[in-house]
């Protein structure tokens, strides 16, 4: 099974490789969000399960509601969501404000 790793993307479909050749507006919200985080979550490692950010990315927004609903999440609730930590979670409440 291949691994669904953004690394292994065309690189013109990367997020990262989108937002310098397209600009900002032309990425979705999830694509945005991935790159803020910039690693997704769990293990690409052989026969353990992991997420890339773009998937991890779509999950959370899918859970909060999109990116109004993130940013208005409280701490608690987005340090129970496995995958994100305290520094991961400073990033969310400090760029998503900036998306918006």
């Amino acid at each position: 099974m291949k691994s669904n790793r953004i690394k292994n993307w065309p690189v013109k479909e990367r997020p990262r490789e989108r937002l310098i050749a397209e600009g900002p507006e032309r990425l979705t919200d999830a694509e945005l969000l991935a790159i803020i985080l910039r690693v997704g979550r769990g293990t690409f490692k052989k026969g353990i399960p992991g997420q890339n950010a773009t998937d991890f990315s779509k999950e959370l927004l899918t859970e909060f509601k999109g990116l109004r609903g993130l940013d208005r999440a409280h701490i608690e609730d987005l340090l129970k969501i496995p995958g994100l930590n305290n520094a991961k979670v400073s990033q969310i409440i400090c760029d998503v404000s900036l998306l918006i």
